[in-house]
């Protein structure tokens, strides 16, 4: 690779971490800056029943099962080739399309099972409920096959194009939602039908883009490819449907246990703690590439940084905010009930992401070692102590449990790590060092 080719590759990633960071915030910013006026506009069942709808998504995301971590593996590798590019993007689009329909036609007709026996939805008009979950997989219908084009541009190493997008229906979005509640209809359905709208927006004009750039090209995703696709991201799947399924085991479990406004209560403070969590990727994106090369061979100074920079950017802040969530939380949300029922979810919430943050420096060297099978083993241990606890402790503590649930998984996590940088990292790091002799 000559200097320039390397001089315009670093200013191409520099390029996409500046744009990364700059699309976490504002999104991050958007939920923090928008929850408050929801919660404040929208009846305790309203926004129950928006939160409700939030954690739809959630679990829905399961499906994705590794294709978002696979696309741009796949893009990159037949960037030089229009027609390559283009088949990659045909067969993708047609996975995500078929996953996308068959939640959309399931859930439509789960919708008064749903309503009426998982989540109890007794208050209000049934109607009401029916309508909200249905614009929400009407919704996840066109969101989820939305990733396909991000996954595209990502591959592309036209991230900055990609975070500019999401910036711009993001807001677009949340315009949409806060103006159909303000001056239309204080409502879930108001909200729904604005972010629903505009995610129809976003999936046409990301699609008209990528097929303008694709013209002339005749390629299709064929059941062969689709199959062959399938295999490849088999072992990949189990542990990404694991990780996810460790993330949303609380507010799967809490879905059927509590009231719909204590739901709405402890979505509220529970996705403040997850614009926290979302400051981790972009220092971790950041990283893994130097750890990929520098640990296999010995070297550490890369990780040393990384621990450095998750300690200040991570950890500290979220201490300080566990010790100021009662101030920080009145300060946000006004609102005493879910100050008074939120606080020390949210407290507990902080500490788990601390505690997270810390157990990221040992599973980036798991995932550099290639110890995939130990993180499915965690995960899955994680989803069994977990979500029994949730389970028994929820009946007692109410949406606590969620809070304690957090913290436990996360310390599982760290555990696992400290157990395999005691046990198996110095086999690994051998295996490496006879792998690098060979070579």
């Amino acid at each position: 690779m000559s200097f320039f080719s390397k001089k315009l590759d670093l200013s191409r990633t520099t390029r996409n971490a500046i744009f990364n960071y700059g699309g976490v915030i504002w999104r991050a910013a958007l939920s923090i800056l928008l929850i408050p006026f929801y919660v404040h506009h929208l009846a305790p069942h309203e926004w129950g029943l928006v939160a409700i709808c939030i954690a739809v998504q959630g679990f829905l995301t399961l499906l994705d099962a590794g294709l978002s971590q696979i696309i741009p593996r796949d893009i990159a590798r037949a960037s030089a080739d229009k027609d390559g590019v283009a088949r990659q993007f045909a067969i993708f689009s047609r996975a995500y399309f078929l996953l996308a329909a068959a939640a959309f036609c399931v859930g439509q007709l789960a919708v008064p099972w749903l309503a009426t026996h998982w989540l109890k939805l007794t208050d209000g008009a049934p109607e009401e409920s029916y309508a909200s979950l249905r614009l929400a997989f009407l919704m996840f219908f066109f969101q989820f096959w939305n990733t396909v084009h991000i996954g595209y541009w990502n591959g592309m190493q036209e991230q900055h194009l990609a975070n500019i997008r999401q910036v711009v229906f993001a807001t677009a979005k949340h315009g949409a939602a806060a103006s159909l509640v303000l001056f239309w209809s204080p409502t879930a359905q108001a909200y729904l039908i604005g972010f629903t709208v505009l995610t129809a927006m976003e999936w046409v004009a990301n699609r008209t883009t990528i097929r303008r750039h694709l013209s002339g090209s005749g390629a299709k995703a064929t059941l062969a490819d689709l199959m062959k696709l399938t295999h490849e991201t088999g072992i990949l799947s189990v542990g990404v449907l694991l990780g996810l399924l460790v993330s949303q085991i609380d507010r799967f479990i809490l879905s059927s246990m509590v009231s719909v406004s204590d739901y709405g209560r402890y979505i509220a403070v529970a996705n403040l703690g997850l614009a926290f969590f979302q400051f981790q990727g972009p220092l971790l994106a950041a990283f893994y590439p130097r750890l990929s090369v520098e640990l296999p061979v010995g070297e550490t100074r890369s990780l040393r940084h990384l621990s450095i920079g998750v300690a200040l950017l991570n950890v500290l802040p979220c201490l300080i905010a566990a010790l100021t969530a009662p101030f920080f939380l009145n300060l946000w949300i006004h609102d005493a009930t879910i100050v008074a029922v939120g606080t020390l979810p949210l407290q507990l919430i902080f500490l788990a992401i601390a505690v997270n943050s810390v157990y990221q420096i040992f599973y980036q060297q798991i995932l550099v070692h290639g110890q995939g099978a130990y993180v499915i083993w965690t995960n899955a241990a994680n989803i069994i102590l977990v979500g029994s606890f949730v389970l028994l402790a929820t009946p007692h503590m109410g949406i606590v449990a969620g809070g304690w649930g957090w913290l436990l998984g996360a310390s599982i996590q760290l555990l696992a790590g400290v157990l395999w940088t005691t046990f198996f990292k110095a086999r690994c790091s051998k295996l490496d060092s006879q792998i690098n002799r060979s070579i």
